[in-house]
This record gives C-alpha cells, structure tokens and sequence, in this order.
C-alpha cells in the first residue's frame, strides 16, 4: 500500500496558519513597525518571527498540533540549559488561549482519534480563535509593556 503525501503547500493546516497569521499580527508591520524576520522551515517546525529593535514575536508552527507564540525580549538574558527564559508564551496572559490548547490535547490523547479528521472537524476553527486570542494579547502586552516586554503584570 502506498503512503500519500500531500506536499505542505497544500496542507489545510499549513495553509490556514500562514492565511491567519498574515491577518491577525498584521498590525505589528502597520501599527507597530515590526518587521517580518523570519518566514521560514527549520525541520518540521515553520517560524515567523516579527522583529522590532529587541523585541521578538515568535509564531511557531507544525502541523499536527497548534501554534506556540512567544514574545520575547532579546535584552534580557537567555540560556535555555540554565531554564532562564527571556519570553513569555501568551497562553501566561490569555486563559481562553490555554483552554483552547487544553481543549484540543484532551480530544487528541482519545484513543482512535484521526488527526486529519480532527483538523477537518475541529482543529481549524480552534486553529483560527487561537492565533486570534494570540494577536489580541500580543498587542495587549506591547500597549501596555506587560510581561518580558516591559514590567510584568
């Protein structure tokens, strides 16, 4: 029997993260004056980054799963062996980011359930609220300098 694969610039997911994450975080380019540093495959995994002097929002993706995003200031020290972390995953500021990743774990660890299904039936609607409550607390956090961009709070 021969596996199909579907190249990544057909995936439904692939397609509906770069869709959403171009229409959500474009207020970073237009209000913020964020550019776009990153819009890359390192492995499996496809970051964008918007960069702004030291500050990073970083959009982590692979298919199967939901984004990570981090706002991340680059002044501050980082050393991931010694777990010193100079971000903040928005899910710290955003309960209904983490209830919807809660969500979408929970429903993924029953047994016999099909990931392209899910997608289909659930995990694009989830993928697309996610990376809006994300855009919604990054701006939140830069107006306000919340977290590792400015006073934590």
């Amino acid at each position: 029997m021969a596996v199909k694969i579907t190249p990544v610039s057909q995936n439904l997911a692939f397609n509906t993260h770069v869709d959403h994450v171009a229409k959500e975080f474009s207020f970073l380019i237009s209000e913020f004056e964020f550019a776009l540093s990153k819009n890359e495959f390192v492995g499996r995994e496809f970051w964008i980054v918007y960069s702004k002097e030291l500050i990073d929002i970083e959009i982590l993706f692979e298919v199967g799963g939901l984004p990570f995003v981090t706002m991340r200031n680059n002044k501050l020290e980082h050393d991931e062996a010694l777990y010193i972390d100079n971000g903040d995953s928005i899910e710290e500021f955003n309960s209904r980011a983490q209830q919807i990743k809660n969500s979408r774990y929970e429903r993924r660890e029953k047994q016999g359930t099909e990931v392209s299904d899910d997608y289909t039936l659930y995990g694009r609607d989830e993928h697309i609220e996610y990376l809006r409550e994300a855009a919604r607390t990054v701006r939140e956090n830069i107006e306000l300098k919340r977290g590792s961009l400015g006073i934590r709070g």
